[in-house]
């Protein structure tokens, strides 16, 4: 069982920190994983309109993952150089950035925008599971 009373006084002000940032951290997961559901099923309705066939549909989902993919490596790289809270902002920036251009190409109706805008939303999906190690990694013992 875990208490919110602090073992030592000095160590109060760390475990404030703690629970500020592990609501935070489930806050964006929550609202993160809402979204970037959606934009993937939105990503799949697009593509199928757009190239006018079904069986092209999964492509947007695979373009998203090759994003993601990219992207948890660029992530992590920045998070070891500079801290998780600058990792986790770009990828997080990266991905709302993907989802300006999945609209941008919604209204143009281009396939091509579409592709690559889904390839830079696939870093809100990397950022979105890399902030879950920051949650365990806050956690009491």
């Amino acid at each position: 069982m875990t208490t919110d009373v602090p073992a030592r006084i000095e160590d109060a002000p760390r475990l404030q920190a703690q629970r500020r940032s592990l609501i935070v951290l489930v806050a964006a997961q929550v609202l993160s994983g809402v979204g970037l559901a959606a934009g993937v099923t939105v990503g799949a309705l697009l593509a199928q309109d757009m190239l006018g066939s079904t069986g092209l549909a999964g492509l947007p989902s695979a373009v998203g993952t090759a994003g993601s993919a990219l992207a948890a490596v660029a992530v992590g790289r920045m998070s070891q150089a500079h801290g998780r809270r600058p990792g986790l902002a770009a990828g997080y920036l990266a991905g709302a950035v993907g989802s300006v251009g999945v609209v941008a190409a919604a209204v143009a109706g281009s396939p091509v925008l579409l592709f690559l805008a889904l390839f830079v939303y696939g870093a809100g999906t990397a950022t979105n599971l890399l902030a879950r190690y920051a949650g365990a990694d806050l956690a009491a013992p």
